[in-house]
């Protein structure tokens, strides 16, 4: 017998990957359907920017998920410059 024993990471993974592959393949199928012309191209592009923002968003939530929040808004603070003067600072 064998025992499966999946992780919430993998879940992960494998819906990133879903969607990175699927989700082409649907603009391309639905632009398809549009006659040639500007709008056809808009949908395109508008459609990979969507995809590419949806993986990128998803893929640094899961960083920060992982870092825990409170690390991650300290490593976020830790880095970001300075924007007050030592007056403001309390």
């Amino acid at each position: 017998m064998m025992t499966v024993n999946l992780n919430r990471g993998e879940y992960f993974v494998r819906a990133v990957t879903a969607v990175a592959i699927c989700a082409p393949l649907l603009v391309l199928m639905i632009s398809g359907t549009l006659p040639e012309g500007l709008a056809r191209g808009q949908l395109i592009v508008l459609g990979y920017s969507a995809i590419v923002g949806a993986l990128t968003a998803a893929v640094v939530l899961r960083a920060v998920y992982g870092l825990g929040f409170s690390n991650a808004f300290k490593l976020a603070a830790a880095t970001s410059p300075q924007r007050f003067s030592a007056e403001h600072a309390a």
